[in-house]
């Protein structure tokens, strides 16, 4: 399904209900409450909105916290548990196999795939406290050989 465009007013107002879906951190936004943001009825929003943009606003919030969720799992040492209340999911059961539907393996499992690939450097060499900044490791590899030699 490809995204067909709309007129330039109809346009701008599924552009408000689109940021209204995605800034929405507090919980999922109603599809009456994202449909009055975009000035149309429920049934015709959901319609253009897919239409336009290529998926439902459902599966665009869901897109969203699951990149959101990849990015905790990759980057804190937050639990399952956590980054699944983080971004937004009540269920760990729901999370997971959401999780799993669209990234292919379980959280836990990516986690452990993309964490062997990241190292923690400091922000500086005067940082005397360590903020971890992710950098693979194949940048590290020309980090060592440099360091041997001077």
């Amino acid at each position: 399904m490809g995204a067909k465009p709309v007129d330039p007013t109809t346009q701008v107002w599924l552009e408000r209900a689109r940021d209204l879906l995605l800034a929405s951190s507090d919980g999922p936004v109603p599809l009456d409450r994202a449909a009055e943001a975009a000035r149309m009825s429920p049934y015709h929003f959901h319609r253009t909105f897919a239409r336009t943009y290529g998926e439902t606003p459902h599966a665009l919030v869901t897109r969203q916290r699951i990149d959101r969720a990849k990015a905790l799992l990759a980057g804190t040492d937050l639990t399952v548990l956590e980054v699944c209340l983080a971004v937004g999911y009540q269920s760990v059961g729901t999370f997971s196999r959401r999780f799993a539907a669209l990234v292919g393996r379980s959280p836990s499992d990516y986690r452990r795939g993309v964490r062997p690939l990241l190292v923690a450097v400091p922000r500086t060499a005067s940082d005397l406290i360590w903020t971890p900044r992710f950098v693979p490791l194949c940048f590290t590899a020309g980090w060592s050989a440099a360091s041997a030699t001077t």
